[in-house]
């Protein structure tokens, strides 16, 4: 009886080890055969891959067309601020040409006042004024003013008195008429207001 158990005690124990060595390997489940089942990796799918270059090119897309849309304003607006400095800098030409008539203007009133008549030529206007460069228009391509004499208060107010024959002031020329308006005109205008004047003038005058 003592001998029965203890041979089958020592069953027991055998089994019990060959079933641990073939179960556990490096630390591994096994299965019947002792062979290790693999541990799984985790990783990114193939598709967030594709995802990720798909938005980085729409990004890199949308910040180029960003670029090239601030290059393009700032030329615009380079543009317009250098149109505006030239039609800046000929306004400053054109209002510095009418100060000079009509400071001319003024020295033939005064000269009227004194002398009971306007000055008999230009080159006497221009003595009496003490200044030539005010009598030519100040653009770098303007000329000398004209003077029309022989003429008085009691004429026609819309007669032209001093004018300049060159159109620099965007195709117009400054006149000084005979009231005391200053305006712009064009060639064609400026003819025609001369020969109203100038038909307007005594004989001796208009010769």
């Amino acid at each position: 009886m003592d001998h029965s158990r203890r041979a089958f005690s020592r069953g027991l124990r055998s089994a019990g080890s060959t079933a641990r060595g073939g179960s556990l390997k490096a630390g591994g489940f096994g299965d019947g055969s002792g062979a290790a089942i693999p541990k799984l990796r985790l990783g990114m799918p193939p598709g967030g891959t594709i995802i990720n270059i798909v938005f980085a090119v729409i990004f890199l897309g949308l910040l180029a067309f960003g670029i090239l849309w601030l290059i393009k304003s700032f030329a615009d607006v380079g543009q317009q601020y250098g149109d505006a400095m030239v039609e800046t800098r000929y306004n400053a030409m054109t209002v510095k040409c009418q100060t000079n008539l009509r400071a001319i203007g003024q020295n033939i009133q005064i000269y009227a006042v004194s002398n009971e008549g306007f000055p008999p030529s230009q080159q006497e206007l221009m003595e009496y004024s003490g200044s030539t460069q005010l009598f030519r228009c100040p653009a770098p391509d303007g000329e000398k003013y004209v003077y029309i004499p022989g003429q008085s208060g009691s004429m026609s107010p819309l007669n032209i008195l001093v004018y300049e024959p060159k159109p620099v002031h965007d195709g117009r020329c400054s006149v000084l008429r005979l009231g005391g308006q200053l305006e712009l005109l064009t060639p064609e205008e400026l003819q025609q207001a001369l020969e109203q004047t100038l038909a307007s003038l005594p004989q001796s005058a208009a010769k």
